[in-house]
């Protein structure tokens, strides 16, 4: 009774409250991965409970669409208030797994930004740095990476040599990160990883089932630390990969990592006009407009209550 009336309260409340939003602005709601924290050492991973909240809080109090209904209505002017879009990012198995059962049952959308290498290999490059590291043998107390000394005696120790080591990684050409890792796996011992990834016949199954498929290129890369012609390869291949499991057209880009001039530029923004999407995602924290259809806003929330969650999505509207 009392959850009921509680909802009833939230309900009212936000009703009041969208007489003052802004018209026309949509929240792009960004995820990674779902599953069991406790047996994750991935910082972007959301316990399945929370995120299933996260849905239910969403189908309360918000509109939840469909990215391609979204980006028309955006466009024509006919959003509706406290309209959300969800969106999950890279392409790992959970997003079959466990997201897309909980959208089934709960009878919403989302769309899916796939980096395409993974698709094959099983993995993406973070995350067999991740691995190298995490099983290391227990009598190797140090890792020695370039020259410098990381304990990984303890759990929180690797987790901490994760965290520093893929920032060296990350921000560096395809090809010298390739070359990285390498030397990562020669001191590490080669991990196995078992495959982890969606596979084509998930991304058909979703696809069929209403969801989105988007690009989010084929390696994962910062886009500005690659030449103009491979980072617009980076995201044609992508698209063109998706594109042929569907049997349509794959319309959207999600950049990897996602910050302005940072991580991507208007020259790529451009790029991906040229390659042919419709659309392209940033993770710029803000709300969606039509200011620049091709760095489009995200944001990425982890709220544990249901006013929390609901107040900094209203508050993003409202900005």
């Amino acid at each position: 009774m009392k959850d009921k009336m509680k909802s009833k309260v939230f309900s009212k409340f936000f009703q009041f409250i969208s007489t003052f939003l802004k018209r026309n602005r949509l929240i792009v709601l960004t995820y990674h991965q779902v599953g069991d924290f406790n047996a994750a050492h991935n910082k972007l991973l959301l316990d399945t409970s929370l995120f299933e909240q996260h849905l239910i809080w969403l189908k309360q109090h918000f509109r939840v669409l469909c990215l391609e209904d979204a980006m028309r209505r955006l466009l024509n002017g006919t959003l509706p208030k406290r309209a959300v879009v969800i969106s999950i990012d890279d392409g790992y198995v959970d997003g079959y797994t466990t997201i897309f059962p909980l959208l089934i049952k709960h009878k919403l959308q989302a769309s899916f930004f796939i980096s395409t290498s993974g698709i094959e290999k099983g993995y993406l490059w973070d995350e067999l740095v991740s691995m190298a590291i995490m099983k290391m043998p227990i009598e190797k107390p140090i890792l020695t990476f370039l020259e410098k000394n990381y304990p990984i005696e303890t759990y929180n120790e690797k987790l901490a040599a994760i965290d520093k080591v893929t920032q060296v990684i990350k921000y560096v050409p395809l090809e010298k990160r390739d070359e990285l890792i390498g030397k990562l796996c020669i001191e590490t011992g080669y991990p196995s990883i078992k495959h982890q990834f969606l596979s084509n016949e998930n991304i058909q199954e979703m696809n069929q089932a209403g969801m989105c498929i988007g690009a989010h290129t084929v390696n994962h890369p910062i886009l500005t630390l690659e030449t103009p012609n491979n980072a617009k390869k980076e995201m044609l291949d992508s698209k063109l990969a998706l594109e042929q499991q569907i049997g349509s057209e794959v319309k959207f880009l999600a950049y990897p990592n996602g910050k302005l001039e940072r991580d991507f530029t208007l020259q790529h923004q451009q790029q991906a006009r040229e390659c042919g999407f419709e659309a392209a995602f940033s993770t710029e924290w803000g709300c969606s407009t039509l200011d620049n259809l091709f760095a489009i806003k995200r944001i990425t929330l982890s709220e544990k209550t249901e006013l929390k969650f609901c107040m900094r999505l209203l508050l993003n509207i409202m900005r």
